[in-house]
């Protein structure tokens, strides 16, 4: 807030035109962005992928608009500021579950990249650290906690920087001992830190997986942003703690202006992200030249891209852990766990057996089951295993065909050949 003007933005002092090239970039990429998340929802044809893509592109209209709003005005900037930081961690999230999505899910990671060896952390974490099993479901849990956390942490640390600003606490751009951005600061460094860094952990894990995909420019999209971001006003309040900004620039002392510093780059980088953004989000890659519309309408696409259920529920079940046993998360085949993985000797220990020098597997029951093991490989009869409180626990191919139904099977195939595919087959 600028002291010559305590109801004015950062910008109050900035020269009109400096003021007026901000706004026009903050346009700029907002329209950009825009007319790409319209792009993505005409042609939404893979609401699994594109709810994800279209939350991460609203994330440059989110920043151009409260990084111009804070120039403007101090009001609209205690409102926009903490929707901005909330939406950040948000979007780390959204580009989690969409690499997650590209893979087929959860469980098709895991079992995907079952018998892979194990990776080591960076160093130095590496000595320090065991190497990571993806594959082992307590290994994905972890991996996947350490990534939410800021999600989850961000939107407190957004209520106590309100709560600090209303008490005046706070002192945005000053590193003092007694200001609460430093501290703030501080667990939001660690926090992020450990975010971004699971989030490299699970890349490296899976990247030759991921190449079909382009996963380096929607990385980088999402993550030069909140660097970007967060960085260059560190930067500038470590210059400003210095000394190194000047006291001589009229209606601004120094942590004000590397306020206003930090709000007119924010504008001027957003236009050049949402050009990242379109490149590496491109709508091209889900067009069908031969389909002149969607599998849906344009409002329904975005009311499905930004409806909130599916983020309540995976939070809720990655809180409690819950459907991460290791019985829910095998393959049925002969693939045994890489020598050097704690996934082998975990899933010993929950009762898994190997037999035939691993060529073939099975859970033994849990307390209160029937007292009979359950197979895993084909091979053993069916009566073994029929009337076992274990089935849920077979391999697909133990499942039993029921056969397919001629009339649901014509219809199906009449469904097919409409031009919006299956929309009137539920």
């Amino acid at each position: 807030m600028v002291t010559s003007n305590p109801s004015g933005g950062t910008g109050s002092s900035l020269a009109r035109v400096v003021v007026i090239v901000t706004g026009v970039s903050s346009l700029v990429a907002s329209l950009i962005s825009i007319l790409s998340i319209w792009l993505q929802a005409k042609n939404y044809r893979k609401p699994l992928h594109q709810r994800y893509v279209v939350r991460i592109l609203l994330m440059v209209p989110i920043y151009a608009a409260a990084s111009w709003a804070s120039i403007v005005s101090s009001v609209a900037s205690q409102v926009l500021d903490p929707i901005r930081d909330i939406y950040e961690a948000f979007t780390i999230y959204t580009f989690f579950q969409l690499l997650i999505n590209f893979l087929g899910g959860e469980r098709s990671i895991i079992i995907l990249t079952h018998g892979r060896p194990p990776v080591d952390h960076t160093w130095p974490l590496n000595y320090c650290l065991p190497k990571l099993d993806i594959s082992d479901p307590q290994t994905f849990l972890s991996v996947k906690r350490g990534i939410l956390q800021y999600a989850w942490l961000k939107p407190i640390l957004a209520l106590v920087s309100i709560i600090m600003k209303a008490t005046g606490t706070y002192q945005e751009g000053y590193l003092g001992i007694s200001s609460g951005y430093l501290w703030t600061g501080i667990v939001y460094n660690i926090s992020v830190t450990v975010s971004l860094y699971s989030l490299a952990n699970f890349w490296v894990c899976l990247h030759s997986d991921l190449v079909p995909f382009r996963p380096v420019p929607k990385f980088l999209g999402v993550k030069l942003i909140i660097f970007a971001s967060y960085w260059q006003g560190f930067f500038l309040s470590i210059l400003q703690w210095l000394g190194a900004l000047s006291n001589g620039v009229p209606g601004y002392t120094p942590d004000n202006l590397a306020a206003a510093i930090q709000d007119a780059l924010i504008c001027f980088e957003m236009p050049i992200f949402a050009l990242a953004h379109w490149h590496a989000f491109s709508w091209h890659d889900y067009a069908d030249p031969s389909v002149s519309a969607a599998r849906l309408p344009v409002a329904y696409a975005l009311r499905d891209a930004f409806g909130a259920r599916d983020l309540v529920e995976d939070t809720k079940m990655t809180l409690r852990g819950e459907n991460y046993e290791y019985r829910l998360f095998d393959s049925g085949d002969h693939i045994i766990a890489h020598a050097e993985s704690r996934s082998r000797v975990r899933r010993i220990q929950h009762g898994m057996r190997y037999e035939r020098g691993g060529k073939g597997k099975y859970w033994i029951p849990m307390p209160g089951e029937a007292n009979s093991r359950t197979p895993l490989l084909s091979g053993s009869s069916d009566g073994d295993r029929r009337g076992s409180a274990a089935d849920r626990y077979n391999s697909p191919s133990d499942v039993e065909d029921f056969g397919l139904d001629e009339e649901h099977e014509r219809l199906f195939a009449q469904a097919r050949e409409l031009e919006f595919g299956d929309w009137n087959v539920s």
